[in-house]
């Protein structure tokens, strides 16, 4: 079960990759935060779910598998669009 510290230190890794050259997406959120990958998806699916982050939904073999994650900030434009926000299932 993930803690709010752990969705903290994956908000901050995000936060320093988001605009870099490296994709942010979760292999890199494993490798930095040092997290289970389980608890990594878990954080993301959350945040995902909750409008805090965007990202591309690809095939991965995680749920969800994102790339280009980036933080929604209040006075940032969404880079993706809708493209980048969770829809649930139909």
């Amino acid at each position: 079960m993930p803690t709010s510290d752990d969705e903290k230190d994956i908000l901050a890794v995000i936060g320093l990759h988001e605009d870099s050259d490296e994709d942010c997406n979760n292999e890199l959120l494993d490798r930095e935060t040092g997290l289970d990958p389980e608890i990594v998806d878990q954080v993301l699916d959350s945040l995902w779910k909750s409008d805090q982050i965007e990202g591309i939904f690809t095939i991965g073999g995680r749920h969800p598998s994102l790339d280009d994650i980036r933080r929604v900030l209040p006075d940032r434009p969404r880079l993706w669009g809708e493209d980048g926000r969770h829809q649930a299932a139909p």
